[in-house]
C-alpha cells in the first residue's frame, strides 16, 4: 500500500489490494534490486529496513513503471536474501511463499525463480488460500497442534 501511495499516488481505494494490484500490473520484471538491510529483532524475527527504497519510490524523474518494477525486485531480492540467511542458520532448504502479498504473481514468479536457482525447494499454496482465507485453517491446525501437546 505505501509502496504504491509513494509511486502511483494513490491517497485513497475502493478495496483492499487495490493499490498494490495497481503497482504490479504496471511493473515488469527484470529489473535491478535496491538490497534492502535486515536485522534480527526480538525473538527471532528478522526486520527489512525499507529505507533504500524511499527515495526511488519517491523519485519523479523516473517513470512510475521502473519504479514499480524495482520495488518488485527488491522485494523478491529479499525473499531470497531471508532464505539464505535461515538455510546458513538452520540448514533449511524448503522456502513457503504465503500471506496476501503472494497473491501478486510477479513477485511470486521472480523470487520463485530466483530461490528454485540456489536449490530451495519451493511450496505454495494450493488447497488453502494464501490470503486471509487460509487464516481460520491455520488457526485450526495450530488449535490441534496444541491439544496434541
Amino acid at each position: 500500500d505505501a509502496a504504491s501511495a509513494l509511486t502511483l499516488g494513490i491517497e485513497s481505494v475502493s478495496y483492499e489490494g487495490q493499490g498494490p494490484m495497481q503497482l504490479e500490473a504496471l511493473a515488469a520484471a527484470g529489473a535491478e534490486p535496491v538490497a534492502l538491510p535486515m536485522c534480527s529483532a526480538e525473538e527471532g524475527i528478522r526486520r527489512v529496513d525499507w529505507a533504500p527504497l524511499l527515495e526511488l519510490l519517491l523519485d519523479a524523474g523516473r517513470s512510475a513503471r521502473e519504479r514499480a518494477s524495482v520495488f518488485h525486485a527488491s522485494l523478491a531480492h529479499n525473499v531470497l536474501a531471508q532464505a539464505r540467511q535461515l538455510r546458513s542458520e538452520h540448514g533449511l532448504h524448503r522456502v513457503g511463499l504465503t500471506g496476501g502479498v503472494f497473491q501478486n504473481r510477479l513477485l511470486v514468479d521472480t523470487a520463485a525463480e530466483l530461490l528454485q536457482r540456489e536449490g530451495f525447494t519451493l511450496l505454495l499454496s494450493k488447497q488453502v488460500p494464501c490470503n486471509d482465507g487460509g487464516l481460520c485453517f491455520g488457526q485450526v491446525i495450530e488449535a490441534a497442534a496444541r491439544t496434541q501437546r
